[in-house]
């Protein structure tokens, strides 16, 4: 009985020291589950603020890009923004403060190696995110480089497929860029005269509406040939299956595609064309509905500038829109102050814009029409520093345009328009419900460099191509 009972009393003397442990353990195994979850914790907020800064990054970087590409600010500006910072906020709450500032004090030119300019400088994209439950911050800091290239380095830059058709004999020099395909033919005799023809996409030797052949050739010349050799296409384009290497044997280097490493350039931001965008509100010169405008102050014909330099009742048919056009008409001689009459020396003052910018525009078109802005008498750009004319309506230059003349060199000129639509010497409106053959075309020289807009071709409609 002594015995039975000594081992009772060991069993309660063992299960209280199993209660013992048993609570050591608990308590051990609570306060593990207590700090894994305080370090989880602190993990997901050291991975929002991380993940917010790096958002607030590239808001700031997006935001300084556009800035620059909408000429909101100089492309070289030592700081972004000049006060304070950028405030980015997030869903939730929460938000990131970032600067910008120049990590070098000047661009670098540099040349990629078909020889375009490039233009660069470094900068230090800063940014700090305070965690919107507090107690938690975080500072990043990103170096971006600013790579400027200037369009205008090409003589032809198109974003979208470039079709390049002409009917007549054309010829073309300097550098051709598509970041699409470009189909490419002729009807006559077509030659590039260049040792840059690139495309991002595919290049065809034939039209993109039609499988039809063309009559005409293609020829491109030879790059390092002296002197120039051109060879002809002859069918020779990306559907060839042995594009890859034919191409670069045939023309040397000169014509080159996706499959040669070719990729997609960056394309020019354009501030708005729109009224009320940049060039709207920057124009010395405005010309709205016929009514002009310099420096803000209204132009009275016959007192300030020639009678007939503004003329709104022009009107002829876009047969490939299949409207009437509303048309404004700039006679950029008589805005330079030479009237009618006037031979040598202008009898009124040059109104032509101080800053060299032109902005024009036609809200009163109704639904039927077209609205259009056109230039004519443009032959001299009398201004030294050249000229830019903006629109956001269809233009048309009528004759020749910026050439030299009478010892007067040609000057340096931009067109920014919805549409470019050149007019021959030979134009008449009252042709401009005829056939072809009762309005054919007389040579013309255009010397302007310009950004336009352009419809892509659909089945059974072609958009004209860079010929017209």
């Amino acid at each position: 009985m002594m015995i039975h009972k000594n081992a009772k009393g060991q069993t309660v003397v063992l299960a209280y020291i199993a209660v013992v442990v048993i609570t050591v353990l608990g308590g051990s195994l609570l306060n593990h589950s207590f700090s894994t979850n305080r370090d989880a914790d602190v993990q997901q907020l050291q991975a929002d603020v991380l993940y917010m800064a790096e958002g607030g990054l590239e808001d700031a970087i997006g935001r300084f890009a556009n800035a620059i590409a909408n000429f909101q600010i100089d492309s070289n500006v030592a700081q972004y923004p000049a006060a304070g910072v950028l405030t980015t906020n997030f869903t939730g709450g929460g938000s990131a403060s970032s600067t910008v500032t120049e990590a070098e004090p000047a661009p670098r030119a540099v040349a990629d190696p078909d020889g375009i300019s490039i233009f660069e400088k470094n900068y230090r994209v800063r940014t700090t995110v305070q965690h919107p439950t507090g107690g938690m911050s975080i500072t990043l800091n990103q170096i971006v480089k600013r790579r400027i290239i200037y369009t205008f380095q090409h003589a032809i830059f198109y974003d979208k497929d470039l079709e390049w058709l002409p009917g007549p004999n054309m010829t073309l020099s300097g550098r051709v860029h598509g970041n699409s395909d470009i189909y490419i033919g002729s009807n006559a005799l077509l030659t590039v005269d260049n040792e840059y023809l690139r495309s991002a996409g595919k290049i065809y030797n034939r039209r993109k509406d039609s499988a039809t052949p063309m009559g005409g050739m293609v020829q491109i010349k030879e790059a390092g040939s002296s002197p120039a050799t051109f060879v002809a296409m002859a069918g020779l384009d990306s559907s060839s299956p042995t594009w890859l290497t034919e191409s670069q044997t045939r023309w040397n280097g000169t014509v080159k595609t996706d499959v040669h490493g070719v990729t997609k350039r960056a394309v020019p931001v354009v501030g708005s064309t729109a009224p009320g965008g940049f060039y709207d509100l920057n124009a010395d010169v405005k010309v709205v509905n016929g009514t002009i405008a310099k420096s803000g102050i209204p132009l009275v014909e016959g007192t300030d500038i020639p009678v007939g330099t503004i003329r709104t009742t022009t009107t002829f048919y876009n047969n490939r829109e299949g409207k009437t056009v509303k048309m404004t008409e700039i006679d950029l001689r008589k805005l330079a102050g030479y009237a009618a009459s006037d031979t040598t020396a202008p009898s009124f003052p040059n109104r032509l814009p101080s800053n060299g910018l032109l902005y024009a525009t036609r809200t009163d078109a109704l639904s039927s029409q077209q609205p259009g802005i056109r230039l004519v008498n443009g032959q001299v750009i009398e201004r030294a520093l050249g000229l830019t004319v903006v629109t956001n309506d269809p233009l048309y230059i009528q004759g020749d345009f910026n050439i030299p003349v009478g010892g007067k060199p040609k000057k340096p000129t931009a067109v920014i328009a919805d549409a470019m639509n050149l007019l021959s010497v030979n134009w008449n409106d009252a042709n401009s419900t005829a056939s072809l053959s009762s309005r054919v075309a007389q040579p013309t020289t255009v010397n302007a460099a310009f950004i336009a807009g352009i419809k892509q071709t659909s089945p059974g409609n072609y958009n004209g191509g860079l010929e017209n």
